[in-house]
């Protein structure tokens, strides 16, 4: 009987742990998520595309509203001219996208955002005037740690506490020409924390 009794009570620990795992949502919390990142040059441009889930209306408030699909294109002229009107098209999913991109004088280039997250490597047709470049956008993620094992990592690292929102986003490795890294961020009402996270062994690139 006390036989019986024990290996009820491990079944139970056991299920107990499995549905616990089950039920977490690695989402929880967080108000962006930046999982793809796609790279391209071409014809004298060169161009960026990060995709992911993001929250509508976006704000440092510490709070999570609901989410949606996004990616962000940024092109950028080897030679700028801030009157130079570039238009683009894309295909993913069955869906066709396109328009005219947005002008950023500062950081002289142009971008576009469609409410799509591209996950795949994808081809741009960009247009200036008579000229057209096609940019075959290629994904830079090589493998490595997920959105969530980063998350949990940041959180081993900072230890957030009380209310707060996170932003995981792969962003360029500063210390890395080549590569990218996990940026994670914990946002409060009274401020942001965070780290950079390498992508293979969640070593802390940084922390602030």
């Amino acid at each position: 009987m006390k036989k019986l009794c024990w290996i009820f009570a491990a079944f139970m620990t056991a299920l107990t742990i499995v549905l616990c795992s089950c039920s977490t949502d690695p989402m929880e919390r967080v108000s962006e998520r930046r999982s793809g990142y796609f790279t391209a040059d071409n014809g004298g441009l060169s161009a960026t595309a990060v995709s992911g889930m993001r929250e509508e209306p976006f704000s440092s408030d510490g709070k999570v509203s609901s989410l949606k699909p996004y990616t962000l294109i940024t092109l950028v002229p080897s030679e700028f001219d801030i009157d130079a009107v570039y238009t683009y098209e894309l295909e993913a999913g069955g869906d066709k996208f396109g328009g005219t991109m947005i002008v950023h004088p500062f950081a002289a280039s142009f971008s576009a955002e469609i409410d799509f997250e591209l996950t795949t490597d994808f081809t741009i047709d960009v247009k200036c005037g008579n000229d057209s470049v096609l940019l075959k956008m290629k994904s830079q993620v090589t493998g490595g740690m997920d959105y969530a094992r980063a998350i949990d990592a940041a959180k081993n690292e900072i230890k957030p506490k009380g209310e707060y929102e996170i932003r995981a986003r792969l962003v360029k490795n500063p210390f890395d020409t080549e590569g990218l890294c996990w940026h994670v961020a914990f946002i409060t009402p009274d401020g942001e924390s965070g780290v950079l996270l390498d992508p293979e062994s969640a070593r802390v690139l940084a922390k602030k």
